[in-house]
């Protein structure tokens, strides 16, 4: 952004051309302030309010600003003389007005979109008079992020002559706001939230206007930082497309922050949210817990470009919810240590999530909700790791390859054992023939277990044949009738699962 107090030597203002719109004439004012510039378009009637404002107000000469023409005034000679003309107004109300730079003059050039200071003074002014009212209504606010970063460099600067002259436009009232909001929503640019969409211009996963310009600037969202320290009683962050390694100090939100929401972003690890101020979380090996996220209860990560579930997901140990849903994720591990996670959600309807092993949820004993729809996972076998769990209610399997199997329910419910008629498959409880189908699933299943562990206790030599094992000729070994004995009892149970089988049919 732009800092007039800094750059103000260094700002130009010139009039490139003029653009005509439906019959009407613009001006595009061009401003440069250090290395930051943007475009304003006027007409001359915007030009003749400014004059007569600084005239009235500022003691300006009246006859600074080139005269009205009503015939001919749109003939490209008299346009060109025009534009000169009014360039040399500018340039010269820019070093009249350089030290007090009026609040008419600043919004003609609209330095309260891109300038720290002007920009700061006047979401000041704005919340001066808003800002009990709209916090009576709501404690939830939305900055784009630029406001952000403005007010971020602000806390670095000195305070302006100008806010000393107008209380309304005193910092102060930007940080007592701040303080009161309990959700803040962080979006690319202001009023953007319904814009956030892909662009349909590429295949890759960018959102609609991160990485351009804004407006007429050339400021770009994703290269704009900013803090959170001002928010001293946050509990919902919600952040929108702005990766979250933009953040330079989150302040007390470790401790206070209770739902954070990260959508549409460029992320790939989750160390760049649990860690997202420290620059050295790549390399780090060992967890600090004092970096840990302690009254965190809610995480929603979805439609970024995570790959995987790193161990800094552990800094959320009192994490009760977690979405992952549209990522690029493909192995669940590090949520052993969420002891308290109660839901969980990795659904990709466009199967960009690819899970097939679920083995890193077997110790989630709190869970209760599980959605892993649309993912690759083929074995039915893959859910005996979730099968003990004991407060599993609601698993959505739906759109995994293992759905369009023979008996899928039935065959999914029977790794339940005794908890079977507790479970939601699918939002759907199992009926009273899925559950009969089910039952002896399981048996035949734990029969089937119980005789390979048989089979194989026979066929393992004992301590005294693992003596004789020199002598080949003195080993003995599993008697034929007792390998018989359970080559039957398998073909028993296997006709038992056919006739119950044949007979629901």
């Amino acid at each position: 952004m732009s800092n007039y107090e800094l750059h103000a030597s260094e700002t130009s203002i010139s009039i490139p051309r003029v653009i005509t719109v439906d019959g009407v004439n613009y001006y595009e004012v061009m401003v440069k302030c250090g290395l930051v510039m943007w475009t304003v378009n006027r007409r001359y009637r915007d030009f003749d309010d400014l004059h007569s404002k600084l005239v009235q107000e500022r003691s300006v000469a009246k006859d600074k600003l080139p005269p009205k023409k009503v015939i001919g005034n749109r003939s490209p000679t008299f346009l060109k003389k025009r534009q000169e003309a009014l360039e040399q107004y500018l340039k010269e109300m820019l070093i009249f007005l350089k030290v007090t730079m009026p609040r008419e003059f600043v919004e003609f050039l609209e330095f309260h979109r891109y300038d720290i200071i002007f920009l700061a003074q006047n979401l000041a002014c704005s919340f001066f008079l808003r800002g009990e009212t709209f916090l009576a209504k709501s404690k939830k606010y939305g900055f784009s992020v630029l406001e952000l970063h403005a007010i971020s460099e602000r806390l670095k600067l000195p305070c302006p002559a100008t806010e000393a002259a107008d209380s309304a436009l005193n910092f102060s009232h930007i940080m007592d706001f701040c303080s009161q909001l309990e959700t803040v929503i962080v979006l690319p640019t202001k009023n953007s939230l319904p814009m956030i969409l892909y662009d349909d211009d590429s295949e890759k996963y960018i959102p609609h206007a991160l990485h351009k310009p804004i407006a007429s600037s050339n400021l770009i969202p994703s290269q704009l930082r900013y803090e959170l320290s001002v928010f001293k009683g946050l509990k919902n962050l919600l952040i929108y497309g702005i990766s979250t390694e933009n953040i330079e100090n989150v302040g007390g939100l470790c401790e206070s922050l209770v739902r954070i929401e990260v959508y549409k972003s460029e992320i790939k690890h989750i160390r760049q949210i649990a860690l997202c101020d420290d620059i050295h979380k790549n390399t780090v090996t060992e967890l600090d817990r004092s970096k840990e996220w302690r009254n965190l209860r809610h995480a929603v990560f979805k439609e970024n470009q995570l790959t995987e579930i790193d161990f800094t997901i552990r800094l959320f140990p009192n994490l009760k919810d977690l979405v992952l849903d549209k990522n690029q994720i493909e192995c669940i591990a590090n949520l052993s240590a969420l002891n308290n996670l109660q839901a969980l959600s990795l659904v990709q309807p466009d199967k960009r999530n690819r899970i097939r092993l679920l083995e890193g949820l077997s110790k989630l004993y709190s869970l209760v909700n599980l959605d892993l729809s649309c993912n690759q996972i083929e074995q039915i076998s893959e859910i005996d790791h979730i099968g003990n769990l004991p407060l599993l209610e609601n698993l959505r399997l739906m759109g995994n390859p293992v759905a369009g199997s023979v008996d899928y329910r039935a065959r999914v419910l029977s790794r339940f054992g005794d908890r079977l008629q507790e479970i939601y498959l699918d939002n759907e409880k199992g009926n009273q023939t899925e559950y009969d189908t089910a039952l002896v699933l399981s048996a035949l299943r734990i029969s089937a277990q119980a005789s390979q562990r048989k089979l194989h206790s026979l066929l393992l030599p004992d301590e005294e044949e693992q003596q004789q094992q020199a002598w080949p000729e003195r080993a003995t070994g599993p008697d034929n009738d007792q390998l018989s004995w359970v080559v039957t009892y398998e073909c028993f149970l296997f006709n038992l699962y056919c006739r119950v089988y044949f007979y629901r049919l």
